[in-house]
């Protein structure tokens, strides 16, 4: 049988174009238990804060690795409404180095932020970070807070750059990061004052500031934005060594390729963005000394639910018995500790 008609497509001359700013996220939900208990709800918080505290138009690009129904139904229902404009389902979890390769190459923004999709927004904190990138076009990445450590974390060649640079301030001292922002992320680490201050031990920050605009030098993987250019150069991160593969979760390929090509790895001196982690925290127990944003909790301070968004679809068929549930569930979960976890 021969074909019947034309192909409308035929017809479309107008291409949709992609905003100047892309961001994207990893999601990784697999169970609703243990670990991952809180995980709905750090998620919800996710979207939201992104929503109310970024000011400027962005398409947002989300691989989900692996989760399960409840999260994947809820990503769905967020592309219909055009919350998220591309929404990749992967059966598989390809851990977080995969994820990040394919994601980083299809997003199409001149500019390319990247979050875990634990992170909290912040107000102000892509403001800031974008005029960083416009005082410092050396910038390979720069995230949105400040982190004090001893360790260079492939910061190495930037503290040399800017050292050798004349047409900037620098500054270096033990106490240039405002203690306050320092114990905000210790907190969301969950790390205790004495195991992380023996990270900081001889501890020297490293600010610089050119045209009024100053930076730190340090980053972070969980939250950076960069330049499509500098991606064109980076990609494909591959492992290159056995030793890069320390951590089964994230190897730092991205990090030293960015810092072997000369590019500098910077933050934002405001502390923009907050870690989560796998809790859902109350308004009350947050660390003091960050700008949080009240919008996003309720009247008795927890985490605000949006109905439009945060209802689980039920398109599916579900399990009536709670029993049954409970144990399908305790399945998934030895399952899949016996495949990931170490």
């Amino acid at each position: 049988m021969s074909r019947v008609g034309q192909n409308p497509m035929k017809w479309l001359h107008e291409q949709p174009k992609a905003q100047r700013i892309t961001i994207t996220t990893i999601v990784h939900v697999p169970v609703l238990e243990g670990f991952w208990a809180e995980s709905f709800s750090v998620l919800r918080l996710f979207f939201r804060s992104l929503k109310e505290n970024t000011d400027h138009p962005f398409d947002l690009y989300v691989f989900d690795n692996g989760s399960c129904t409840e999260i994947q139904d809820y990503l769905l229902e967020l592309r219909r409404q055009g919350v998220i404009q591309c929404l990749i389902l992967s059966q598989h979890n390809l851990r977080k180095l995969g994820a990040l390769n394919f994601l980083l190459q299809v997003a199409p923004g001149e500019i390319i932020s990247f979050a875990d999709s634990d992170v909290l927004f912040l107000p102000g904190w892509l403001d800031e970070t974008l005029a960083v990138l416009d005082a410092f076009p050396e910038a390979g990445q720069v995230t949105a807070l400040p982190t004090a450590d001893t360790a260079d974390r492939h910061c190495s060649g930037t503290r040399e750059a800017v050292r050798r640079s004349e047409d900037l301030t620098l500054q270096e001292g033990p106490d240039l990061i405002p203690e306050a922002h320092i114990e905000a992320h210790r907190i969301s680490l969950g790390s205790s004052s004495e195991e992380y201050a023996s990270r900081l031990l001889n501890r020297q920050d490293v600010q610089i500031t050119r045209r009024g605009v100053s930076a730190f030098v340090s980053a972070q993987d969980f939250q950076f934005t960069t330049r499509r250019k500098v991606l064109e150069q980076v990609l494909p991160l591959q492992v290159t060594e056995p030793g890069e593969y320390y951590d089964p979760v994230y190897s730092p390929v991205l990090e030293k390729r960015v810092d072997a090509l000369g590019f500098w790895r910077l933050s934002t001196t405001g502390y923009r963005i907050h870690h989560l982690g796998n809790a859902a925290p109350s308004f009350a127990a947050m660390p003091e000394g960050i700008d949080v944003d009240p919008r996003l909790f309720d009247a008795s301070g927890l985490p605000a639910k949006n109905e439009a968004t945060d209802q689980q679809s039920h398109s599916r068929p579900r399990v009536s018995n709670r029993y049954l549930r409970r144990w399908l569930k305790r399945i998934n979960t030895l399952t899949y500790r016996l495949l990931y976890e170490p």
